[in-house]
């Protein structure tokens, strides 16, 4: 993974356009209203807390799994965003613990921006001078946690509100990676098996040999 420094729209789209593996552009998006404004979470919601949104409830590592639900955005914030901040940091173990899946929620993959046209308003419509064709957001308490999988799409991710860990597997070790093939379980047939950071090499032996890169995503890149 590269680490470049943001200079102009001109030199991010040059720049992705070369690229044959992923890159972390650091504040690039510093200056987004978004990203400041978002972190407040009473003002988040004084104007579109009725607006209700699907979340899903619970841990991907409990038995119980994770449970969709539709509620206001309001009871999003209150009931799970809100409790999540009296934490300073979740770890794995917090993340894991099923005595905490009822505290973990996620607003998944979700087109929040053309839901709600001001929080639209905080984010660039053209990111880079790029046009995405399609804009997508993901709002989490902590403890929330992604299976392994590949997009069978181009991505740029930006960081928002707190941090994300991310880990990266090159695309030759696909074939290792266990990646379940039947749809119910990712639309795509894009979802690995493998539980990442909890792995069973006695289940999933060929993993094992796989190199990864970490990244953290801050506020702004």
């Amino acid at each position: 993974v590269n680490t470049v420094a943001y200079t102009s729209s001109v030199d991010i789209q040059r720049l992705l356009a070369s690229l044959q593996e992923p890159a972390v552009i650091r504040k690039l998006a510093f200056d987004w209203p978004a990203v400041n404004k978002w972190r407040d979470l009473p003002d988040l919601v004084h104007e579109n807390g009725h607006r209700l949104v699907p979340i899903e409830v619970g841990s991907m590592s409990a038995d119980s799994g994770m449970k969709e639900r539709l509620v206001s955005l309001r009871c999003f914030v209150s009931q799970y965003l809100g409790r999540s901040t009296t934490r300073p940091c979740w770890s794995l173990d917090d993340a894991t613990e099923s005595s905490n899946s009822n505290e973990i929620a996620y607003l998944a993959q979700h087109p929040l921006l053309d839901q709600i046209q001001s929080l639209a308003d905080d984010v660039p419509a053209r990111p880079c001078g790029l046009t995405p064709s399609n804009v997508n957001v993901w709002i989490g308490t902590g403890g929330t946690r992604t299976p392994l999988h590949f997009d069978s799409y181009d991505n740029l991710f930006v960081q928002l509100v707190g941090c994300k860990y991310i880990r990266l597997y090159h695309p030759d070790s696909t074939p290792c990676l266990y990646v379940n093939k039947n749809r119910s379980y990712g639309l795509q047939g894009n979802m690995s098996d493998l539980d990442c950071e909890l792995e069973d090499f006695g289940q999933h032996p060929l993993a094992e040999s796989c190199q990864f890169t970490e990244v953290l995503m801050f506020p702004g890149d």
